[in-house]
Formats: structure tokens, sequence, C-alpha cells
């Protein structure tokens, strides 16, 4: 996974949008918190992991994935308001044998904890590795992320020229 990049696009977008609302980048970091939280149960709701009441299926792959992506973004944000500009990536298979041991309900907790917290930087790679858990669990590869988070940083970028 091309996590410098990653960071490098999303410190991109996150300029621009600062310069076009003439905000103060410093003191986003509360609000880019809170939209984690909100993009994961966005997320949570499409899986419908916790709906144990309902018949009714999860959503289509690339929804969740969107979703994912969704969240990805503000990941990214929280780390580089941090410091972060690059992360460890644990390997796909490695992160996927240990997700396979962790309830799905269990991991959106995990993620709910450490997006409520101040994140020392022990706990960003604890929770960069989560989020990237997630996604394995979800099933999608690392390549079906990146590609994902390239398209939606565009839809991003293409938003912001539009007035969004």
């Amino acid at each position: 996974m091309k996590i410098k990049e990653l960071f490098s696009m999303q410190n991109e977008l996150n300029m621009r949008i600062v310069k076009e609302h003439n905000l103060d980048n410093s003191s986003l970091f509360e609000q880019r918190k809170l939209a984690f939280l909100v993009e994961l149960g966005e997320l949570a709701n499409e899986t419908r992991c916790f709906k144990y009441w309902s018949k009714r299926p999860a959503s289509e792959k690339e929804v969740i994935l969107e979703e994912y992506v969704d969240g990805l973004h503000f990941v990214l944000s929280i780390g580089l308001d941090l410091g972060f500009n690059e992360v460890k990536v644990t390997n796909e298979v490695d992160l996927g044998e240990k997700m396979d041991k962790i309830d799905i309900n269990s991991i959106f907790l995990t993620l709910y904890q450490h997006g409520s917290r101040t994140l020392a930087n022990d706990e960003f790679q604890r929770f960069f590795d989560t989020f990237l858990g997630l996604g394995v669990k979800l099933s999608f590869t690392f390549e079906e992320i990146e590609a994902a988070y390239f398209k939606k940083n565009a839809v991003n970028h293409e938003r912001q020229d539009t007035g969004y």
C-alpha cells in the first residue's frame, strides 16, 4: 500500500479545503474525529453487521467500499493532525489472520473508542491498523482500498471545484 502517497494526497485535499473555506487547520482536529465517527456509523449501517433483528442483507460491496474510504479520508486527516505522514502498514495476510479471530462488531466498537481519544503516537498506529483490519475483514484488498481512495479523492476535489 502506498501509504505515504495517501497521506500526501489527503494533506493536499485538506489544505485546499482550509484555504478555500478560510479555515484554521489547527482548530479542525475535533471536527475531523467527529466526522470519522459519523462516517464509521454510516459504514456500519451499510454492512448491517449489528442489525440482528433484520433479515435484510448488507449493501453492495461497492457501496460499503465507498463508505469505508470516506472513513479512511478522516483516518488520514487525523494522522496528519497528529504529525504523521507515514505509518507502518501490517502485511495484508497477517492482518487478515488477526482480524479473522475478532468479531466485526468488536472491531467497530474498538474504532469508536479509538476515534474518541486523543490518540498519542502508539495509539494512532493501533487505530490505523484496526481501521485497515476492518477493511480486510470486509473482504477488501489493499489494492481495492487504494484504488477506491484515489477515485473518491478525485471526487472530493471535483466537489470543491463546484462549491460543495
